[in-house]
Formats: C-alpha cells, sequence, structure tokens
C-alpha cells in the first residue's frame, strides 16, 4: 500500500494496527496536509451490513467539530477496501505515556482528563457514545492538547464482536458491566470506561487486571475496584470519591453526564467553576425619601381649602397651596386625589344699617326705602349662594372622608 493514491490522499507509511485494520500515514495531495488513513480489514469489507453502518457512522461523526476530537474528513472505497480518513494528530498515545512514564501526578492526570471529559461531553450533547475509551484511543500532542479517537468503532461493529482470532472486540478492561453483559450502552457506559482510565492514570494500573478474559469479565460484573489511594496514598480524597462513583456498577449510581463528572474534578482540585452572571441592582436615588414623604404632605392643603370654602370668609383663590417639600422633586407614581370642587367667589355682605347710616348722604336718605328695598332683595341672592356654597363644601368633605 506504500506509495498508492487512495483518492486524493497518497499513502506513504504504515504507522500501525487498530481496531479496524491497518493505520497509515498519507498526504492530501490537493491541499498539503497529513492525513490518518485507515483501511478497514478484508474480513470486515466483505460484510455489506458493517460497511453500511460504518458509513452511517461516519456521516454522524463527520458533524463533531471539538479541539479534544480527532476530526473525520473522509470515508472512501477504492475496488473492495474502504478507507477512513482522519486528522493527523502528532504525538503519542496515551498508552504510551503510561507505559513508559508510569502514574502521573494528580494535577497531570486529571487535568488531561478534563480535556478527554470536554470533547467525550460534546460528543454526547451530538447524540454519540464513544463505546471505546481506552488509553490506546487517546492521543496526547506535542503541545499538551489531548485528542479522542475511533469514535463509534464498537457501535460500528454491533452484532460482530468477534476479531478473527475469536476475542472480543474492544478492550475488557475498560468495559463497563452492562458493556460486558451485551446490553443497550448510553453515555454513562463512556463515564465508566473514563473512571477506569484517570484510576490507571493515578496508579498506574487498572481496577481490574486478568490472564483470563472469562474471570476479567466477572470482576467488571461483580467486584467492587480498590479504592485508588490503596495505591497512591497522596491522591486527595475528594478525586477518589469521584473515581469511585464514576465505577459504580449501577448506571444510575454514576455520573449522569460527563460535564457532571468534569466540575466533580474542577471542585476537588480546587479549580473553580466560573460563577453565573447576575445583573447588579440599579443605586437607589438620593432624592427617594422625598419622593417618598411628597404626596403626604400635598393632601394637607387640599384640606385647608375645602374648610376655608366652607367658612363665611371670601375665598381668594381655588388652587391649593403646594408645600415647600413638593417643589425639591416630583413624586415618581402620584397619589390619586379627588377632583377639585369648584368655589363661586361671591362678594362680602354689607349690612344693610351701613346702607341706610347717617354717614350716607342726604339724598341717599331721601332714597332710604328705595335702597333698603334693594338691599332686601341682593341679600335674598346671596343667602341662596351661601346655602348652595355650604352645600358644596359639605359635599367635598364628604368625597374626602371616603
Amino acid at each position: 500500500m506504500i506509495g498508492n493514491m487512495v483518492g486524493s490522499y497518497k499513502i506513504t507509511d504504515k504507522i500501525g494496527e487498530g481496531g479496524m485494520g491497518a493505520v497509515f500515514r498519507g498526504i492530501d495531495v490537493m491541499l498539503e496536509r497529513e492525513v490518518a488513513i485507515k483501511m478497514l480489514r478484508p474480513e470486515l469489507s466483505r460484510q455489506p451490513n458493517i460497511v453500511e453502518r460504518f458509513r452511517s457512522e461516519a456521516v454522524t461523526l463527520a458533524k463533531l467539530n471539538h479541539p479534544n476530537i480527532a476530526t473525520l474528513y473522509s470515508f472512501l472505497r477504492q475496488g473492495d477496501d474502504f478507507f477512513m480518513v482522519m486528522e493527523f494528530v502528532r504525538g503519542e498515545t496515551l498508552d504510551n505515556v503510561i507505559r513508559n512514564s508510569g502514574a502521573m501526578a494528580c494535577d497531570s492526570a486529571t487535568g488531561l482528563l478534563c480535556q478527554a471529559l470536554e470533547g467525550i461531553d460534546h460528543a454526547h450533547r451530538m447524540g454519540i457514545i464513544h463505546r471505546d475509551i481506552k488509553p490506546a484511543n487517546i492521543m496526547l500532542t506535542e503541545s499538551g492538547t489531548l485528542k479522542v479517537m475511533d469514535f463509534g468503532i464498537a457501535r460500528v461493529l454491533g452484532t460482530a464482536r468477534m476479531t478473527k482470532q475469536g476475542n472480543i472486540v474492544g478492550t475488557i478492561e475498560y468495559m463497563s458491566p452492562e458493556q460486558v453483559r451485551g446490553q443497550e450502552t448510553d453515555a454513562r457506559s463512556d463515564i465508566y470506561s473514563l473512571g477506569i482510565l484517570l484510576y490507571e492514570m493515578l496508579t498506574g494500573r487498572v481496577p481490574f487486571a486478568s490472564d483470563s478474559e472469562y474471570d476479567l469479565m466477572k470482576m467488571q460484573i461483580e467486584d467492587a475496584p480498590a479504592p485508588p489511594r490503596v495505591f497512591a496514598a497522596d491522591i486527595p480524597q475528594a478525586i477518589e470519591q469521584a473515581i469511585m462513583r464514576s465505577l459504580a456498577k449501577k448506571p444510575d449510581a454514576r455520573f449522569q453526564s460527563a460535564a457532571e463528572f468534569r466540575n466533580m474534578l474542577l471542585g476537588a482540585t480546587g479549580t473553580a467553576v466560573a460563577p453565573p452572571i447576575v445583573a447588579p441592582t440599579p443605586p437607589v436615588r438620593a432624592t427617594e425619601p422625598v419622593i417618598a414623604a411628597s404626596p403626604t404632605a400635598a393632601v394637607e392643603p387640599r384640606e385647608t381649602r375645602l374648610a376655608a370654602g366652607a367658612s363665611a370668609e371670601p375665598v381668594q383663590s381655588t388652587t391649593p397651596a403646594r408645600p415647600a417639600s413638593s417643589t425639591a422633586s416630583q413624586p415618581a407614581t402620584p397619589v390619586p386625589q379627588p377632583p377639585p370642587q369648584p368655589v363661586q367667589q361671591i362678594e362680602p355682605v354689607k349690612p344693610a344699617d351701613q346702607l341706610a347710616g347717617g354717614s350716607e348722604s342726604p339724598s341717599a336718605n331721601k332714597n332710604a326705602g328705595k335702597v333698603t328695598k334693594t338691599a332686601r332683595k341682593e341679600t335674598d341672592a346671596e343667602a341662596a349662594a351661601r346655602k348652595e356654597k355650604e352645600r358644596k363644601a359639605a359635599e367635598a368633605r364628604r368625597l374626602l372622608s371616603q
């Protein structure tokens, strides 16, 4: 295959063997970029149902776009062979890192796993489950970025779970109990596998190990894992609790999302989760106490005006007096007041004896009878007006008291 063209990709060398077959490095001759080319094993390529499921899965995986997920570029067929073209990630697998360096420091391990959780959470929200999380499927780049690869391979293989050697597809050391039983899986199965991955990163070993696949499957289903602090005493207790929760046998007892697992780890390592943004409370204006007192002060002059309207003294104006405090600021919400009642202005009443008194001129005395008669008529009109005014004043008081 070295030197051959697959579509617009030229195969340059072989990288290794994967769960689906051989993995090659190639060059996109059109875009001049490196790619990883995975070739389906011949026995899988001859099974139409496997090929169709793989193609359908590739269509879904091509929609994933996240910095912690290796991007799928294309799915090709050439002759009887099928190829998947992926982003080429420079670095080494997490499997090699653990094998060469052993257990990691807690901060380094949790930081890398949080990157994996971010990528996995993105895939879960897109409705995609990995189902084959293990160190060999996770790449650590030269810049320290973690990339999750090989999404959906376990699902693509489906019922054809046996390889040509007769082994179960996938690695039992990282499988959830429901996967071992062959039951339907969901996002919580990936969380179980991620818990085992963190366990291994911190201790340098997996929770369950055996040369017998049967014994290993039985352990995954029935046995409780030894707490990781048995093998690494410097692991914080909160980190250990998070790992043990992710490894619960029942899915309902685990973290229900990758984001929940990540937040637990961040809290345990002292990395605060960003608080929600709260809108600031508007400041209280300094004039509000004056505004609150204004409506009460404005009622008093209306009482004074109505009382004056009921007296016998002449009324000078119907406009109520405004207190000095109300001129400083206007109330934000005016207090409803009863409508003012119009008050008629009348002339002061002159007593009849002044009209006929000695201070008047003689000509006035001659017409005294006539003047007296006219005065009596004016007095009757004024009396009627005064009664009307008193009636209106009483009505206004009644309205105000309601």
